[in-house]
């Protein structure tokens, strides 16, 4: 019984990690697949990109939910290893969607919301960091990876030194910062884009094999 659980929280939680507010909602509004546009990536900076702030607030709550839904119905079911074995899975299936060829976002902002469900102050320990470096600097990129480098402190301070949650956050962090690693290498180079308020990128019919739109 207890295998039958857990199988049933990683492969639910995966399929429901797979469904990606991005792609929908670029879709539904535009005709197009949001992985053609802009930097490619099927996240919420992108979308934002290409879809403004409003309805980009569709792609964050989106995002947002599927993963507080598997991770507090797998608590249901298997308790507190129930809601971190869905953690690993939400965030699995929307890095590597079974729905869109195993092409996803890089998880950020999934993994931030998901946290709140264990404790409120560790996502919003997550929304501060992000939003220090992000207001200092415009690079959305280095807030997230500043934000997934706090992650595990966070995790172990908040939780009372929980060991196993801690180990899942500390390799979700790293597994995050890995997916950036281009955005790292741009940022070393300086050729990273800064995110520009009041402003998204004019949504045409894109090259797949260049993969972007020209922004203005």
């Amino acid at each position: 019984m207890m295998l039958l659980k857990i199988l049933i929280c990683a492969v639910g939680s995966y399929l429901l990690g797979s469904v990606n507010s991005g792609i929908i909602f670029t879709k539904l509004f535009t005709g197009l697949d949001l992985r053609t546009q802009g930097s490619g990536n099927a996240g919420s900076t992108n979308a934002y990109r290409v879809l403004g702030v409003w309805r980009t607030l569709l792609v964050v709550l989106g995002d947002a939910l599927k993963g507080v839904i598997a991770v507090l119905l797998c608590g249901l079911i298997l308790g507190h290893e129930g809601r971190i074995c869905s953690f690993l899975f939400v965030i699995l299936g929307h890095v590597y969607p079974v729905f869109y060829g195993f092409k996803g976002g890089k998880g950020v902002l999934t993994t931030a919301a998901i946290t709140a469900v264990f404790d409120w102050r560790i996502a919003v320990g997550l929304l501060i960091v992000f939003l220090i470096f992000v207001v200092a600097t415009r690079y959305v990129s280095l807030g997230s990876v500043m934000g997934a480098v706090s992650m595990p402190f966070l995790v172990y301070g908040f939780s009372g030194g929980d060991v196993v949650f801690t180990f899942c956050a500390t390799f979700i962090s790293a597994w995050v910062i890995i997916l950036h690693k281009d955005n790292l290498i741009r940022l070393k180079n300086g050729t990273e884009s800064k995110i520009k308020l009041n402003k998204h990128m004019t949504v045409s019919k894109a090259d797949p094999a260049q993969g972007k739109t020209e922004q203005k």
